[in-house]
């Protein structure tokens, strides 16, 4: 099954490469901010690792495979983003208002 330029077999080995990456570094979640729980499988809580393609994948899809064009969120970070463009495209609030 292939969706939008990349094949499951090859996403999973890039996304398990990300998810290394980032648990080893301590990454947290680019869109919010906060740390991650990386104790938890990825993608089953709303604190848990979740892949972010940073360039969406519908519009770029030769970007799809690309470790660089993922980054660390929450799941409920990245449900609630969809396809919207991340907070730190143009900068990171310093708090809410």
């Amino acid at each position: 099954m292939t969706r939008a330029g990349r094949s499951t077999q090859s996403w999973y080995k890039v996304r398990r490469q990300c998810w290394q990456r980032d648990k080893q570094a301590g990454n947290p979640c680019h869109i919010c901010g906060q740390a991650i729980d990386y104790n938890a499988k990825p993608s089953t809580t709303p604190n848990s690792w979740e892949p972010d393609h940073i360039i969406s994948v519908k519009s770029h899809p030769e970007l799809a495979e690309l470790p660089e064009n993922v980054a660390a969120s929450h799941k409920s970070c990245n449900r609630s983003k969809k396809d919207k463009a991340g907070i730190n495209e143009l900068g990171r609030c310093s708090r809410r208002w």
